[in-house]
């Protein structure tokens, strides 16, 4: 085998994970990295309309799925022998992107709540492309409980799994990357990270006490068209996970159902990212009423310019109420079985 290249998420340690698998597993390896699905299609289909994927022998894509008609292309070409498609997304599997020989989308199955990280494993140990230790395994399994929020769940282990997506959103993931590579091939017993990376961690935790309660402070409230009530704020993205379990943590007192972050420093022009406050509450669903999604506790809409423009131009509380109607290609509604598009926001937030 001589050349790879992987498409995976920029966003979190899962995607960062893979990569980090795939280096380890092949001496040649390439990486793409995209922000979302939709920015993974505009790549993964400029690489195969100038025929760049030929010059590959694995092409592996992770934590994200390609969506039709690029699967149905892959399928009905060569690639179809090279491309391997590993993801988790609920979103994903409702799509049925799992009808292909050459994808593998799973959320849950016997072995309990699934990653992008740990599929991509599973496949590299089960084809001898790599040896396992019990370093690469603890790696593995810290990353799965952190992306499938497990980790509030497994006491001390587990916050060391959330403790590495601190470190992420700290450093970033070029330097997240080298530092997981060097740990994973200079230690084959146990995984741990530097007193370095920890004094990091440990004073960015510091700093979001002060920095989470500023945020919330400055939410605004609504309900939603089934009566939900949520939270929405504008926020940098680092700290979308973090708000979330400091409303939690704190005792929910505004009684919402879910939180929506609007932050204005992801992608292109803007990402919603929905996580949901009361246990159980499914914000996939909102999510995909909106053209986005993801999974049940985290799900995201990507903003558009137009949306983005429209909601600085207005009134804190007005330009969020304005973004939560809002969808990404517009708002969705089923009639007859069909999807029938309308301009967006409706307007059917209660306000608090």
């Amino acid at each position: 085998m001589n050349k790879i290249i992987i498409f995976s998420h920029e966003s979190d340690i899962d995607g960062a994970g893979c990569v980090i698998l795939a280096k380890l597993a092949f001496t040649k390896i390439e990486y793409v990295l995209a922000p979302n699905n939709e920015k993974l299609e505009l790549v993964f289909r400029e690489y195969m309309e100038n025929k760049r994927l030929d010059n590959y022998d694995k092409i592996f894509v992770t934590d994200l799925a390609l969506y039709d008609p690029t699967l149905t292309m892959v399928a009905n070409s060569n690639l179809k022998d090279k491309v391997l498609v590993f993801d988790h997304h609920k979103m994903a599997i409702e799509k049925k992107l799992n009808r292909y020989s050459f994808t593998k989308i799973i959320e849950e199955d016997a072995k309990g709540k699934r990653c992008g990280t740990d599929l991509f494993y599973e496949y590299l140990c089960d084809n001898n492309y790599l040896n396992s230790t019990k370093c690469i395994e603890q790696f593995v399994e810290l990353t799965k409980l952190e992306d499938t929020w497990q980790w509030k769940k497994v006491g001390e282990f587990g916050i060391k799994a959330h403790d590495l997506a601190i470190l992420f959103n700290c450093i970033g993931i070029e330097a997240y990357i080298s530092k997981m590579i060097n740990i994973l091939t200079s230690n084959t017993k146990r995984f741990s990270i530097s007193s370095e990376d920890s004094s990091i961690v440990q004073n960015k935790k510091k700093e979001y006490e002060k920095k989470l309660q500023e945020i919330i402070n400055d939410a605004e409230y609504f309900e939603d068209e089934s009566g939900n009530k949520f939270g929405i704020v504008y926020s940098d993205y680092e700290y979308r996970n973090e708000l979330a379990e400091y409303i939690v943590t704190n005792g929910n007192t505004e009684a919402i159902k879910y939180l929506i972050i609007v932050a204005m420093d992801k992608g292109e022009f803007g990402q919603k990212s929905y996580r949901s406050i009361e246990e159980n509450f499914d914000v996939n669903e909102i999510a995909m009423k909106h053209g986005g999604g993801g999974h049940p506790g985290a799900s995201a809409v990507n903003i558009s310019k137009e949306q983005k423009e429209k909601a600085l131009m207005l009134n804190k509380k007005e330009g969020l109420k304005y973004l939560a109607n809002c969808g990404q290609t517009g708002r969705r509604k089923m009639t007859n079985k069909n999807w029938s598009f309308f301009p967006v926001p409706f307007d059917h937030l209660k306000t608090f």
